[in-house]
């Protein structure tokens, strides 16, 4: 049970990002966090299209990124 007054679970990003690099991105899925957010069937074609040029050109980007 998690109550009102006090934290509930986590994903592993948080974690995760101070050990490499990363970006926070995701899909949204009904019910994940709330109800106003909703995936359409379209979607998984877009992050596809993504992760596939990203990974394509991944060494280009790699040298432009700029960590602070």
């Amino acid at each position: 049970e998690i109550r009102n007054d006090s934290s509930c679970g986590s994903t592993v990003g948080p974690h995760l990002s101070t050990h490499v690099r990363t970006v926070d991105i995701g899909l949204a899925q009904l019910a994940m966090h709330s109800i106003r957010e909703t995936a359409g069937s379209a979607d998984v074609r877009h992050y596809i299209d993504l992760f596939r040029t990203y990974f394509e050109a991944f060494s280009k980007i790699d040298q432009a990124l700029k960590v602070d």
